[in-house]
């Protein structure tokens, strides 16, 4: 036995909700023609992993000047150190230093497009403080790679010019 009270009673939609389902769907259909352009979902296989993230790589390269620019200075950096031999333990060094400044340089451009896309052509103060912090985070990472640069490379520069020091003779009588 059911009381009157309990009775279901179809319950009317106010305009707003009625134009919030028609949003909805509306907003469903453009995304699923987006969804049959672009892919939406996780990947199911690992070269397709492989191929997002090769793809991802060369954007960044493509895209930001900055990049393109820590890419030549690491292949000029490769080469000196191929010409001055430098050893195993150095070479691991010039490796953190050098990719510790694109790294810096992905997750920057990571920062930027994602608060690109939040503000979308606005401008928000709290978006410029978090780019600047970004591009501070940057210049930091570069910073420590010069350091560690220096302090591999200089005893070999300065041997290679003649600059005869104790840390220089050190270091090339290390390598016998």
């Amino acid at each position: 036995m059911t009381m009157d009270s309990d009775a279901k009673v179809p319950v009317q939609k106010d305009e707003l909700a009625t134009y919030q389902d028609e949003l909805d769907s509306t907003l469903g259909k453009e995304q699923q023609a987006h969804q049959d352009k672009h892919q939406v979902t996780k990947n199911r296989n690992f070269f397709r992993s492989m191929f997002n993230a090769l793809k991802g790589i060369f954007l960044v390269v493509i895209r930001e000047r900055n990049m393109r620019f820590h890419i030549g200075f690491a292949i000029f950096v490769l080469v000196a150190g191929l010409y001055l031999g430098l050893n195993r333990s150095e070479w691991l060094w010039v490796v953190i230093g050098v990719f510790l400044a694109v790294y810096g340089e992905f997750l920057n451009t990571v920062v930027e497009a994602v608060i690109d896309l939040m503000v979308d052509k606005r401008y928000h103060p709290l978006a410029g403080l978090v780019k600047d912090v970004s591009a501070g985070m940057v210049l930091v990472a570069v910073g420590a790679e010069m350091i560690i640069l220096f302090l591999i490379f200089q005893p070999h520069l300065w041997h290679f010019f003649g600059i005869e020091t104790d840390f220089s003779r050190f270091i090339h009588q290390l390598k016998g």
